[in-house]
Formats: C-alpha cells, structure tokens, sequence
C-alpha cells in the first residue's frame, strides 16, 4: 500500500496532530516493507528445498540402472537378481511418479524384498552419511573418532547387557549386541569365565538384532575344545573365492565344552545374532528355544549409487558345513518353538530337568515361587506345571499350582488343583481353606 506523506502531513495539520504520528507511519512502513521481504524469501527458501527434494527423472532412472548393474554383478544369488532387475523394469511408471528421495528408497527397497525375501537388501536415501564418507579425515580425527566409538560402546557394556546365575545353577546372558572383539574381547572374555562353572548356560538374543562374525567366532569357541572347528564355509559369487570361519584354537576365558547351551530367539534375532543360533544348533552344541527367526544370512556391503543413494548388497553366501545351505529368508527354526514371552522359562525348565540333582520337587516349587515374586505369573505356572507333571502324588506341588492359578484369576483350574492337593493330603489346612474360598466366589 502507497502512502502519500505530504497528504498526511495536511491531515495532521488540519486536525492539530502530532507530527510525531507521521514518524511512528514511516517506521510502520519500513517495518511491513521488511516483514514482506522476509516472508518473500523464506518462501523461495521452502520452494527451493521442496524443489530441491524433487527427483528429477534423470536421477531416478539412474538409480535405478545402478541398482541393476550391482545385482547383476554381485548379489549372491544370480538367478534371484535377475527375477528383481525384471521386478524394476516392470515398475519404472511407478517410480516416474514419485518425486520425494525417501519415499523412492522405501519403495524400491520393498520391491526389492518382494522378489528376493532379503530383508539385508535395502535402498537408502542418505546425502549427509555419503558426503561424510567423502570428507578427508586427518589421522588426529579417524583416532578421535575411535576413542568416541569406544566409548559408545563400553555405555552399552558392548552388548552384555546382564549376565547371572540362576536357581540350580544354571547361568543366564542376556545379549543384545555382537559387537567387535577389538572393543568386546576383555568383558566376552569376562562373562564367559562367570558362566563357566554353571550346569548350564542360557543365552538370550531375543532383542539382538546382529553385529560383527569375530564375536560370533570368539563365542562360539568357548562351546568347542582347542581342534578348530569348520563354523562355516562362505562364498563369493561375483569373485568366485571360497573363504572359511573356524572356532579359535585359543581364547583367553574357560571353554564350557560339554555343558547345554540354550539359545532365546525371537522374531527381532537378526543377522550375526541367527548365525550364531543355526550354526551351534547344527553342530550339536546348542538347543534353540522361542521363535523362528528373522530369516538374514548373507554378508552385506553398503555402494553408493550416486551422491544421495545407497545399496545394501548381500554379496557373501553363508553355507553351513552340515546343512549345505543357511537360513535366508527361512530363519532359525527352534527346537522347542514358544512364545518370545515363555522362551526363557521354557528353556529354564528344560535346563533343569537335564541338570538337576537332589531334590528337584523342591527346586522346581523354588523357581516358581521366584517368579511369582517377580509378578512373573505365566512363568511360574509353567514350572508348577512341570512339577505337577513330574511329581503328581505330592500335594504340596499341588497346592502351589493352585496359588498362581488363583493369582492369574484363573478359578476354575485354581478349584481343581487345590482339590488335588487335599485328595493327596486329607489334612491340608490351606487347601481346605482355598477350597471354601473358591466355592463360595465361583
């Protein structure tokens, strides 16, 4: 909007205002005259960088040929490679439709997927990482750099989350991370010498989603004598090379080489974390307990496609020296299949009826009574059960059955071994007593 001012200026004479007023129009003027330019450019700043994150077709379609050319070149399975360079093909109008970089990436990745069933095999929208790659770091930088990963891992104490010693002896590690041995040797090496005057060991992976194979090496090892063990053979399609993994002859911990080793899986055990699972399981050294793995076996590398995109290429084939085969795109079935929930207690139970000497009755109603006090109800009813099962005519097992089914506000199966219980044992004060309760509630 114009302003005349020698207009407003005969108006403030005319009705006796202030000239001050005519300064305080000036000053608003300047002001909306700034506030207009800054909301002109931060306007051209947001179409700039909307038309910045815009891919042009060009781009995409080189993408995309790029993406052909590395399957075709080095991801393991030819034949596979070949089915997804058609999957693109078939697709191009659909690409030619997308205009944002993260939106393209998922969507190439998903198809991807659908042919091949690799869920290591991903397309990725990353300008910063790839101009980071390209940066020239000083030797004082790369050196900084690995005291701070060094450090981020010994926060997360380099994946051993919690290691201990159960009722009955039995030891328990909860893993979360396979994390490279320059870091991880000295607390492997640790945790493993704690757990190895145990009955048996317990190894949790249901929340591991992978990591480094030198950590699976070192701790697959400790299962084995010193006669290295052929872990598993790898090959590489595009080189044609074959390369093998053994256990080490020497590690710097006690072996535990003839004790059970149980293994917790989940949907989430991933990578590095499956290997370790399917190669023990095959070679006879470890029970697998929960669910069926993830299902991604092959080694990756990462390729920048262009200055914006990336491939994860699985490019090695892991080939196990029984099977002839891995878990790719299967997963590692486990030999006693449960929930990820019950996983622990089933192998916990499983565990101590192989190891357990004395009085396993009362070990049993021990380990339940922990659970219940951990509010872990559904666990402890397993084990009562397993002791009811192994030791029906004592009541006292009964009884105790009886008290976490009624804590689970289970009545009916409360009633029931409560009655089973006084059947056994006809002067059973707390029996009767429940009984009374339940009967009068149902």
């Amino acid at each position: 909007m114009m302003v005349n001012t020698m207009f407003m200026k005969n108006i403030f004479h005319h009705f006796n205002l202030p000239i001050s007023l005519l300064k305080i129009i000036n000053t608003m003027k300047t002001y909306f005259k700034i506030m207009l330019l800054m909301i002109v450019i931060k306007s051209q700043a947001v179409v700039a960088q909307d038309n910045k994150n815009e891919l042009p077709l060009k781009e995409k379609n080189a993408v995309v040929n790029s993406i052909k050319t590395h399957l075709q070149e080095s991801y393991i399975d030819l034949d596979l490679a070949k089915k997804m360079i058609i999957e693109l093909d078939k697709n191009s109008k659909k690409y030619d439709k997308i205009i944002n970089p993260d939106d393209f990436s998922k969507t190439l990745t998903e198809d991807l997927q659908l042919v091949s069933k690799d869920l290591h095999l991903k397309v990725r929208y990353e300008p910063q990482r790839i101009a980071q790659e390209k940066l020239v770091v000083s030797e004082e930088m790369k050196i900084e750099a690995e005291k701070k990963t060094a450090k981020q891992m010994a926060e997360i104490n380099y994946g051993f989350t919690e290691v201990k010693i159960l009722d009955g002896n039995i030891g328990y590690l909860n893993l979360r991370l396979f994390a490279d041995v320059k870091y991880a040797e000295e607390t492997a090496t640790a945790t493993m010498n704690f757990l190895s005057n145990t009955n048996a060991i317990i190894i949790d992976l249901r929340t591991n989603g992978g990591g480094v194979p030198d950590m699976m090496q070192l701790l697959s090892s400790y299962f084995f004598n010193e006669t290295p063990v052929l872990l598993s053979d790898f090959y590489e399609r595009k080189t044609d090379t074959k390369t093998q993994l053994y256990s080490l002859a020497k590690v710097a911990g006690k072996r535990s080489t003839s004790k059970p080793i149980y293994i917790l899986t989940s949907k989430q055990t991933f990578s590095a974390a499956e290997a370790f699972a399917y190669t023990l399981k095959y070679l006879g050294k470890a029970t697998i307990v929960g669910e069926v793995t993830a299902g991604g076996a092959n080694r990756t590398k990462r390729i920048n496609l262009n200055d914006e995109f990336t491939i994860s290429v699985p490019y090695i084939q892991a080939i196990h020296p029984v099977t002839k085969t891995n878990w790719e795109g299967k997963g590692v079935h486990p030999d006693i299949k449960t929930n990820e929930k019950t996983a622990l207690v089933n192998a916990y139970v499983d565990a101590i009826n192989k190891t357990a000497k004395g009085n396993k009755n009362t070990l049993l109603n021990k380990i339940g009574y922990a659970f219940l006090k951990e509010k872990s109800v559904e666990n402890a009813i397993v084990v009562f059960e397993e002791n009811a099962r192994l030791f029906p005519d004592n009541a006292n097992t009964w009884d105790s059955l009886g008290e976490a089914y009624f804590i689970n506000n289970d009545k009916e199966n409360a009633l029931k071994a409560y009655k089973k219980a006084l059947a056994l044992d006809p002067n059973s004060e707390s029996a009767k007593a429940m009984i009374q309760k339940l009967e009068i509630i149902k």
